[in-house]
């Protein structure tokens, strides 16, 4: 499957454009015209972060794509991102619940419980093999003596 990037036009689908022009762009520094495009960059970073957790999981060899179906969850968090980082602002309850949905979300893919689609252009994960360290208990093998076994000798 082909995976998809996140674009500043992918934000304005989630977002009214008044609030595109009076939250990404305000008070911004000359370095940064435009504070989506570092939070959808660090957004793909992290989500990818999330997938490679997960050592059955494979990644797109494109460091900026993300599965599809991860979208909409990505999109979520980009909008919430970008209306928080005013202050005095309460982006409401509604776009809150939305926001810790989708941080609920990854976490089950960091944890293996979803797993993306493989890419087209997939590379395996580098994720250490999860296997718990410590003892590793052994049972021993079944008696072949005692009472119950030796016909009452």
């Amino acid at each position: 499957m082909q995976w998809v990037p996140l674009t500043i036009n992918d934000v304005l689908s989630s977002m009214t454009a008044s609030e595109r022009e009076k939250f990404s762009k305000a008070n911004t520094d000359v370095a940064v015209p435009d504070r989506i495009v570092p939070i959808l960059s660090d957004l793909v970073s992290e989500i990818r972060g999330y997938i490679a957790t997960c050592e059955p999981n494979s990644l797109s060899a494109n460091p900026d794509y993300i599965p599809p179906s991860f979208k909409a969850r990505a999109l979520s968090i980009a909008r919430w991102r970008v209306l928080i980082t005013i202050p005095g602002y309460s982006p409401g309850d509604d776009r809150k619940e939305d926001w810790k949905k989708a941080e609920d979300y990854f976490l089950l893919v960091a944890k293996c419980q979803i797993r993306p689609e493989a890419a087209d252009d997939a590379v395996p994960s580098q994720a250490p093999a999860q296997q718990s360290a410590g003892i590793t208990v052994v049972s021993a093998p079944p008696k072949r003596t005692g009472r119950a076994k030796m016909d009452g000798m």
